[in-house]
């Protein structure tokens, strides 16, 4: 079942598990986190499996992806004694039969909640803001009154948001609304914990707070099950989730110190970098020979609008980066995880320079510009997933993918969709013609045109906010910052509907391979032999992060708390995905203050640092 012998912190795992003590594991990059987790279902079987299935009782195992159930399941031979399911498949699960206790939910909780977010941004002006919140006060107040004509309630897949009336709850009110029963539902809890001895979440510092809550609560009942928590806070990057996971009152917290991923000197580098949790090279890697090496180079200050570089300084900025990989002779090797926390420069490189200076230019606000650097933003996810997805694998001819993408990731084809009623056959048939009218859409037509198509054939959810883009009249007047600031988004998605596909699939790959954001798409934990990750905060542009001040604070000046650990934690995802050698590219206008500092602080040695001279 697991590949490593069983470290302290599994044995730590399993006391809890004969105590019926609950627990978090703190796990940091490579610790085997998974295995211990299998292992730790493992020990529930022998040590209580016999009385569990006379008692009817089973133990669920929370994931935060499918891919990572489907690989946990594997891993357990999909014994039935286990619930192995995604947060939203399992809450919906447990809550979608009680429909009175939803509507009360919503109509006492989860839709105040939102009227009172909207009344904080009502100043009473004419503001696009002001305006958009009383608009959206009045339908969510039509929506709560409305609610006792609802017959029933679904869970909307593919939705982001919540059709109240029609009776669908969202994907983010899902977890709202679970996380409210369980906390005021004693009834609700006592047959959860009836029917469950264990609920074990992985991932947990990703997992949202208000579930972490509930899971805590419904541990402090009496006869309630055991709580255990896997994660990491340090990798932690995405805003939704909750990166310290608190277990239950009086739970044991158990530290994994083995690195089963990276070469002893990267650890030491790691573990210079994080002082929470240190870690030593376990298994096989413990042996190898690796490096970790640091390039600063010399940055010029920005010419171009908005504090970046200019034409001719981009171009000067990549020339410096390949001289980098030259000096260190990985210009041409082979394999090697190129990580961007940069945008500007590789946009140009690949083909999307257009896009990125759309959504980090004058028409986009702080968050458009975070969300598009994660893949997030509105206009931008649904080409994330499924529309590149479903282009590209029916341009290779994988027929079988374009399908599983298409049941598993549109409303359509979803079992429960317009077709659910249709024979296999021609739900293939159907599946085949739209998905290559999509493609020559995509090839051919602006994105607009792509965009109302795929909402027809229901292979995206619309949301509000899209659908509020999509139908208005397009911006003829040009943009002018002064009379338009509260309405710019209008004329950012007018832009983005008349470019074409290419830059949005170039987008889409670097996105997936070239980012640690590429771990919200289904690819945490991978590991690469050798891995450069490029750090420019002035071709960035980002406001949410600052390298440099978190590496060199003393001579770059000193980042926002927030911004220190945002900026912390997706350094660290970064690099600790290399498993033998690591590079590190900064680019700052103090080269050698900042080697100084770097050295001092203990990060690296001063053999390790070498400086990129104009």
């Amino acid at each position: 079942m697991t590949k490593h012998k069983p470290t302290d912190a599994d044995k730590e795992i399993a006391r809890c598990l004969r105590d019926n003590a609950s627990f978090r594991v703190v796990a940091g990059a490579g610790a085997g986190k998974t295995t211990s987790l299998v292992r730790a279902l493992g020990a529930i079987v022998e040590l209580h499996g016999k009385q569990m299935l006379r008692d009817g009782q089973r133990a669920v195992c929370i994931t935060y992806t499918n891919r990572a159930a489907d690989v946990i399941r594997g891993r357990l031979r999909n014994n039935q004694l286990f619930v192995v399911s995604t947060l939203h498949s399992f809450v919906w699960g447990e809550i979608g039969h009680f429909t009175e206790s939803i509507r009360k939910s919503l109509r006492e909780s989860i839709i105040p909640h939102h009227i009172r977010k909207y009344q904080d941004d009502d100043n009473g002006g004419k503001s696009k803001k002001a305006v958009r919140a009383r608009q959206q006060i009045d339908e969510l107040t039509r929506a709560c009154e409305g609610l006792g004509a609802v017959d029933g309630f679904r869970y909307g897949v593919n939705n982001t948001f919540s059709s109240y009336l029609e009776g669908e709850i969202g994907h983010d009110d899902l977890i709202l609304v679970g996380a409210n029963m369980v906390e005021r539902c004693p009834p609700l809890r006592r047959i959860l914990s009836q029917k469950y001895a264990y609920f074990l979440v992985d991932e947990a510092q990703d997992t949202s707070r208000h579930m972490i809550q509930a899971f805590n609560t419904l541990a402090a009942d009496p006869e309630a099950p055991l709580v255990g928590y896997f994660g990491d806070p340090m990798q932690q990057i995405y805003d939704k989730g909750n990166s310290g996971f608190p277990g239950p009152e009086g739970a044991e917290t158990i530290t994994k110190r083995e690195n089963y991923r990276c070469a002893p000197q990267v650890v030491t580098f790691l573990n210079a970098f994080r002082k929470d949790v240190q870690q030593r090279a376990a298994g096989e890697n413990a042996s190898v020979d690796g490096s970790v090496e640091m390039m600063l180079v010399q940055a010029e200050s920005p010419e171009g609008g908005r504090g970046r570089y200019s034409d001719k300084q981009l171009e000067r900025a990549q020339r410096r980066f390949v001289e980098a990989l030259r000096v260190w002779e990985w210009e041409n090797r082979e394999g090697v995880k190129q990580l961007y926390l940069v945008r500007r420069m590789i946009a140009r490189r690949l083909g999307f320079l257009e896009l990125h200076d759309l959504f980090t230019g004058p028409l986009a606000s702080q968050r458009a510009q975070s969300e598009f650097e994660s893949g997030s933003h509105f206009l931008i996810k649904q080409f994330v997933e499924p529309i590149v997805p479903l282009v590209r694998a029916r341009r290779d001819g994988d027929n079988s993918t374009c399908m599983r993408i298409l049941t598993s990731r549109t409303s359509a084809f979803s079992p429960d969709g317009v077709h659910s009623q249709k024979s296999v056959g021609e739900v293939r048939e159907i599946g085949k013609r739209v998905v290559q009218r999509l493609v020559e859409l995509f090839e051919n037509a602006p994105l607009r045109d792509v965009l109302e198509y795929c909402c027809k054939e229901g292979i995206v959810a619309v949301s509000e906010k899209l659908k509020n883009e999509l139908v208005r009249p397009e911006r003829t007047d040009e943009y002018d910052e002064e009379l338009h600031r509260e309405q710019k988004s209008e004329w950012l998605a007018d832009h983005f509907f008349r470019m074409s596909g290419r830059q949005v699939e170039k987008y889409c790959e670097f996105l997936a391979e070239n980012t640690p954001f590429s771990t919200q798409h289904g690819v945490k934990g991978e590991e690469y032999e050798d891995v450069v990750v490029v750090f420019d905060d002035v071709e960035a542009g980002w406001h949410n992060y600052s390298f440099a001040k978190m590496l060199a604070p003393q001579t770059t000046g000193e980042p926002r708390d927030e911004q220190r650990e945002r900026s912390r934690k997706l350094a660290y995802v970064s690099f600790s995905r290399a498993k033998r050698n690591l590079r590190i590219v900064l680019f700052t206008q103090e080269p050698r203050m900042a080697k100084q500092e770097i050295v001092t602080q203990g990060l690296l040695s001063d053999q390790q640092i070498r400086i990129l001279d104009g």
